[in-house]
């Protein structure tokens, strides 16, 4: 780790703790503060960045200038062949239906006739900024989710800029290997890594699924995340396992947030705010979490994209496993609203500065937020949420 990155951190948390806030120092870890998360939880954010060298944004050339939604499709099916995906890893598709191609040729040709050429332009535009990778993934979940396009609509007509946050991408189990899979095709062909912070490169769960969060930045500025998750080898009811069977490597959720620029600083669009606009244009939204993270991270999910269309025969594999598996294997797609308290000037020039970047707050694509990871129990709290909606 670089030497400026804990003493970046440390100066990051002094100025967390200067305003009234129930966060606290960690007791002899300068980077690190702490949060009560209930009477006997406590939650631990570490705030050193993520280290990594900036990539440029591959989805550019294949995006820009995408005026209908011939040329966005004509971008994501070259984006697709010219680069690696899981369709292109040994064993990946072993356990994956042939549904599962049938579900993403449903979503494309409908997006043919359902999307006008002003979305699709709104949609090219946003995802030119980012990698193949999370372009290709991002567009899927676009092109699926009512939620996801009105809220970049929604930022258009507030002045707000939306960002992408991360994917979550939904593997098999740990008895295959799925995730790690995955993950090394992002590392190996994609540029991403994990961060160095041990507590930051893998996830387990309590409820029977582990994930491994990785990350990329670019030379742009945007900082990407990845969330790869799979079921553990020892819970074959597990859900996310039957999802990937189901829909393959399609992202269970993309989570977006957005910021706006108030008096030369970019500051965060509060959650709540978010909700109440996606509310207004008939959005419904599940339970919000990260209160008590005193706006450093704050989640929620919209109402799920429900798929009725699965066949029965697949349907019959997962109700001989669990019966309760019938209806949340319908779940097919969710955004997830998140929202990141941003450094003040001073700190995100400085935490630019660690990628050899110049920072502009003018620049939409330069948000800094304090804290750049996921929190476990938030992350359950989330994925519980989207199963029991029903």
């Amino acid at each position: 780790m670089s030497y400026d990155y804990p003493p970046f951190a440390a100066a990051l948390v002094d100025d967390v703790l200067q305003d009234e806030t129930p966060l606290r120092r960690s007791d002899g870890i300068p980077h690190k503060i702490q949060a009560d998360k209930d009477r006997h939880t406590v939650a631990t954010l570490d705030l050193i960045p993520y280290k990594g060298a900036p990539h440029p944004a591959t989805a550019y050339s294949y995006f820009d200038g995408s005026r209908n939604i011939t040329d966005l499709l004509g971008g994501y099916r070259a984006a697709r062949e010219d680069h690696d995906f899981e369709a292109d890893v040994t064993n990946a598709l072993t356990n994956v239906s042939d549904y599962a191609t049938q579900f993403l040729n449903s979503i494309l040709a409908k997006a043919k006739t359902s999307f006008t050429n002003d979305q699709a332009t709104l949609i090219g535009e946003w995802v030119k900024y980012l990698d193949v990778y999370t372009a290709v993934k991002a567009m899927e979940s676009l092109l699926h989710s009512k939620a996801d396009i009105a809220l970049l609509e929604v930022a258009r007509e507030r002045g707000w800029f939306v960002h992408f946050d991360h994917l979550a991408i939904r593997c098999g189990t740990k008895a295959r290997g799925d995730a790690e899979r995955v993950a090394q095709l992002l590392k190996d062909k994609h540029g991403y890594g994990s961060s160095q912070l041990d507590e930051e490169s893998y996830y387990q769960f309590s409820d029977g699924w582990n994930a491994y969060p990785v990350y990329k930045i670019l030379e742009n500025g945007q900082l990407l995340r990845v969330f790869i998750d799979q079921s553990d080898s020892d819970h074959p009811s597990q859900i996310i396992q039957h999802w990937n069977r189901i829909y393959g490597y399609t992202a269970h959720h993309l989570a977006m947030r957005a910021t706006r620029l108030e008096d030369n600083r970019r500051i965060a669009v509060p959650l709540q705010e978010i909700i109440a606009a996606l509310e207004q244009r008939g959005i419904e939204i599940l339970t919000p979490t990260g209160h008590y993270t005193d706006g450093l991270l704050l989640q929620v999910f919209t109402k799920p994209e429900r798929n009725i269309a699965i066949p029965d025969a697949l349907k019959k594999e997962v109700v001989a496993i669990d019966v309760g598996l019938e209806r949340t294997i319908e779940n097919a797609k969710l955004l997830e609203l998140v929202s990141r308290k941003e450094m003040n000037p001073h700190l995100a020039k400085r935490f630019f500065e660690l990628y050899g970047l110049d920072y502009d707050p003018h620049n939409p694509l330069h948000s800094a937020p304090v804290y750049q990871y996921f929190l476990p129990a938030q992350a359950a709290h989330v994925i519980k949420t989207s199963v029991q909606e029903g």
